[in-house]
């Protein structure tokens, strides 16, 4: 339990982390949680398309800031140029590691066909990773859930083809999407990605 969680190269002086939050995680949140000791503090959620386009606000929210430890960005979209495009742009402004949203459970992210909607596609979220680790030789990481729903439950094949498409480590929400944050998480069925995947995983819910 003492061993120093490394993910790729990047060695993290910790092993309990800040979770990426949107509408919370800007960079006075950032580095606030720095100050106070969180070893490993993330962006809120970078739209990558809107990234690309230069949208003021999703600029801001990329921004790595300096002082602060680690630099993490969290990516979303559902094209696989455009994930690629801001993986290598994430790179260019400093990131050390570069995270995949495939977790979010909100509308207005699941309808645009991103974050935990493309649960229900593992073909396409697959074509997605490969395109954001082949753009970037930061580690990449991916947060996801435990599915779509209790029919969709297939977060470890989606653990273990991240892993073969070059994945450095996994975080896992113990809830469905349609779950939301309702109801307890399913630590058994966190075990389950955490067996179908020899990479780090890293649980959130219910911390």
């Amino acid at each position: 339990m003492n061993q120093m969680l490394c993910i790729g190269d990047v060695p993290i002086a910790g092993r309990v982390l800040t979770a990426p939050m949107s509408g919370v995680s800007d960079m006075p949140f950032r580095r606030a949680a720095s100050k106070l000791g969180a070893p490993y503090v993330v962006t809120e959620m970078v739209a990558c398309e809107m990234l690309a386009r230069g949208r003021p606000d999703m600029v801001r929210r990329a921004a790595m800031g300096e002082g602060l430890p680690l630099m993490v960005v969290q990516l979303a979209g559902r094209e696989a140029h455009w994930l690629a495009r801001g993986a290598a742009m994430a790179e260019a402004s400093g990131a050390q590691i570069v995270d995949l949203n495939m977790g979010c459970p909100a509308k207005e992210v699941t309808g645009g066909l991103s974050g935990s909607a493309l649960m229900r596609d593992l073909d396409h979220a697959e074509t997605l990773i490969e395109a954001a680790v082949n753009a970037t030789v930061r580690p990449v990481t991916l947060k996801m859930r435990l599915g779509w729903d209790d029919a969709c439950r297939n977060a470890p094949e989606l653990a273990a083809r991240a892993e073969r498409c070059g994945v450095k480590a996994i975080t896992v929400h113990g809830r469905t999407r349609q779950q939301f944050y309702k109801g307890p998480s399913d630590w058994h069925a966190v075990a389950e990605v955490k067996a179908a995947t020899r990479l780090p995983v890293i649980v959130n819910g219910d911390i």
